[in-house]
């Protein structure tokens, strides 16, 4: 970046190309070192060094601010272990670089494999293929060569037990706010492999998935969050994931709605009025 700054750390003043201001509200995504490595154009123009110090001092002016989004929670697997003390039903889930051991740890009969968040960090759509989620059978893996194929050795991922269930949704909070969309796929990695096949439509919150969303965000003090949930035939809210950076446009596009986006902006302005009032 060629505009200079400097964050006066005593005084919380932003120095900006000269001009000085107060951050009141910071909202930092995809702010962490790997991502913004991955993530810099031209491929491979951020080293390591430049990625952390970058990443450091946006953590720093975040600080500084009276708001800062989108709050504080674990990040990964771990949320799940969290949301089962809270009473939120979660799948049995092994984070591992052997598969077929994995499977055998969780039990189910049926698995999910997964590499959250790989897109974020994986920016070249050919070496998609091998993070891709998928649906398998324990027997299979069992009688595989090895861990599942793409995977063998070279990573952890998780494997999950796969829930049946009635619908899925992904869930927005926003401040207190909720949105969310019920999306339908024939395969877990539809999103990536074949979008046009994935439908997603605005929908009510189901009032235990609201529930579930509110319990973990007050828990973790989290502001925003986007929250991957089942709901069972039962009508029972299942909790897979809650990403604090999760991006909300192409389900807005998918369901030609664009509610998030407008609780979005007026959760921004509410967070400054409150600060600067």
């Amino acid at each position: 970046m060629s505009t200079p700054l400097a964050l006066d750390v005593d005084s919380g003043l932003l120095d900006v190309s000269g001009r000085r201001v107060r951050p009141a509200v910071v909202w930092v995504r995809h702010g962490s070192a790997c991502a913004l490595m991955a993530q810099a154009r031209p491929a491979g123009s951020m080293n390591p060094l430049r990625a952390e110090s970058w990443s450091g001092f946006l953590r720093q002016v975040a600080a500084t601010a009276d708001a800062a989004l989108p709050g504080g929670t674990v990040v990964g697997p771990g949320q799940l272990a969290q949301a089962r003390r809270l009473g939120v039903r979660t799948p049995r889930t092994v984070v591992t670089n052997d598969v077929p051991a994995g499977a055998r740890e969780v039990g189910a009969p049926t698995l999910v494999v997964k590499t959250p968040d790989f897109r974020l960090f994986e920016p070249d759509r050919r070496n998609w293929k091998a993070a891709l989620p998928s649906v398998v059978g324990l027997e299979a893996v069992e009688q595989g060569p090895g861990p599942a194929p793409g995977v063998a050795g070279e990573r952890p991922v998780v494997v999950q037990e796969y829930v049946p269930h009635a619908r899925e949704l992904r869930v927005y909070h926003l401040d207190g706010g909720i949105c969310a969309f019920e999306v339908r796929k024939p395969d877990p990695s539809s999103p990536m492999t074949d979008p046009d096949s994935v439908t997603v439509t605005r929908v009510d919150c189901p009032p235990p998935a609201a529930e579930a969303v509110r319990t973990l965000c007050t828990a973790w003090n989290l502001r925003y969050g986007a929250f991957d949930l089942l709901v069972s035939d039962t009508g029972e809210a299942v909790f897979l994931e809650a990403n604090p950076d999760g991006d909300w446009l192409w389900f807005e596009r998918k369901a030609r709605w664009h509610g998030v986006s407008f609780m979005a902006a007026v959760m921004v302005r509410e967070l400054f009025v409150r600060s600067t009032s």
